[in-house]
């Protein structure tokens, strides 16, 4: 019979974080894609350039392409008049070219016609008669165009491999063409769920049942940080259930086990990975998430967090976050961050680094941290702040940083 198994080292969370990122490699496998679904994956090939942006000579302004020659000398009392011969709007183009004393109306980002080196603005000008056009202000060659190649020249490297793709830079793969691309796949992640209590939801409750909550909190962490997550099947409390249900998951790139990685009798993670792989650690001297496990089957890492949802949600953030991002090849997450004073006293536990969440309110953190078993310390929080291990009080009115979900 396998009896309580106590945690005596614990290891800081900095280790924690450093072999947890030791552990794992950037995918290699590349996907091919849409552009349209191009936001937030990572580029596995350069994108080159074939053509010209923009594509024409193109009016900066609305207003009058014109020969800047023939507005040298010009003022509000002393205006050259020209000779309207055409207008052109976007998407058209000039049917002549355009010659001396002429000028043609044209509307921002429509072609320049041949013959014309510059656009007068609309503000400049005023129409004197059916055809004719009074210029009170000079310009010179080339103002108020847009050149052709002036954003991006064919040939061109626009974005290099690995850059991860945001909104700006999804619209430069649009702006020359591009339809497909190559992208390195997103990580794959199998939640295993473990405990003969936990019931998915939607399900009526028996007495001694809760609902599965953790399966959810993860595979929301997982799908904002670049992953798939795969959930899996409850694995109820056993050894070969636990075997079984690593095995299945092969085709993982992480498998995180919600449960059974505390130091009660049915807390089996640990023996699953001995003998499935290797465990590198074995808790945390964190508050809350201690008993937290970090092994490897094969080359895939596995995580066991704490069953209590607060602790394996915490746990997500500070450690699941940044495995995840550097397998997907992101850029590394900084959460946004406001100092403001701390509104209550808070006592922490010395020799654990401490994951503790806040509401802001009035322009100070309220504790909202009521018990790891307790989902709504994190749901009704705005954020958490850090107390070092070394730390065993933070005083009301001592700045603290936030950093918000």
């Amino acid at each position: 019979m396998t009896t309580m198994r106590p945690i005596r080292e614990t290891i800081p969370m900095d280790e924690a974080k450093a072999l947890l990122m030791e552990s794992a490699s950037p995918l290699e496998r590349v996907e091919r894609i849409s552009v349209r679904d191009a936001a937030d994956r990572v580029l596995a090939s350069p994108a080159i350039s074939t053509i010209d942006v923009p594509p024409f000579d193109r009016a900066a302004m609305d207003g009058y392409a014109v020969i800047a020659e023939d507005t040298f000398g010009t003022g509000r009392y002393d205006a050259k008049v020209l000779h309207c011969v055409e207008q052109i709007h976007t998407g058209a183009v000039a049917s002549r070219t355009l010659s001396r004393g002429e000028c043609i109306e044209i509307a921002t980002g429509a072609p320049v016609p041949d013959g014309a080196d510059a656009v007068v603005m609309v503000e400049e000008t005023e129409k004197s008669g059916a055809t004719d056009v009074r210029v009170f202000t000079p310009v010179y060659p080339g103002q108020h165009v847009g050149r052709r190649g002036s954003d991006i020249a064919a040939g061109q490297t626009v974005l290099p491999s690995g850059i991860a793709l945001n909104p700006s830079r999804v619209g430069v793969l649009a702006a020359i063409g591009l339809v497909d691309i190559d992208v390195y796949a997103k990580p794959r992640v199998a939640i295993l769920s473990t405990g003969n209590e936990i019931v998915e939801p939607g399900q009526p409750l028996q007495p001694g049942q809760i609902y599965d909550i953790n399966r959810f909190t993860l595979a929301s962490i997982i799908h904002a940080h670049g992953g798939v997550a795969m959930n899996g099947a409850t694995v109820p409390d056993n050894l070969p259930d636990l075997l079984n249900a690593i095995e299945s998951a092969a085709a993982a790139d992480i498998i995180i086990f919600s449960g059974g990685s505390s130091v009660g009798e049915r807390d089996l993670i640990m023996d699953a990975l001995q003998q499935a792989g290797d465990v590198i650690f074995h808790g945390i001297a964190v508050k809350p998430g201690k008993p937290t496990i970090l092994g490897k089957v094969a080359d895939t890492p596995v995580l066991g967090m704490p069953g209590n949802p607060t602790s394996c949600l915490s746990n997500a953030y500070l450690l699941v976050v940044p495995l995840l991002r550097r397998m997907a090849r992101l850029p590394e997450y900084v959460p946004h961050t406001v100092r403001v004073p701390l509104a209550r006293r808070v006592v922490s536990t010395t020799g654990r680094h401490q994951f503790y969440t806040v509401r802001v309110s009035d322009g100070a953190a309220e504790p909202a941290f009521k018990g790891s078993g307790d989902i709504t310390s994190m749901a009704h929080a705005d954020g958490y702040i850090e107390i070092p291990a070394q730390t065993d009080i933070v005083e009301a009115g001592e700045i603290v940083d936030v950093k918000l979900f």
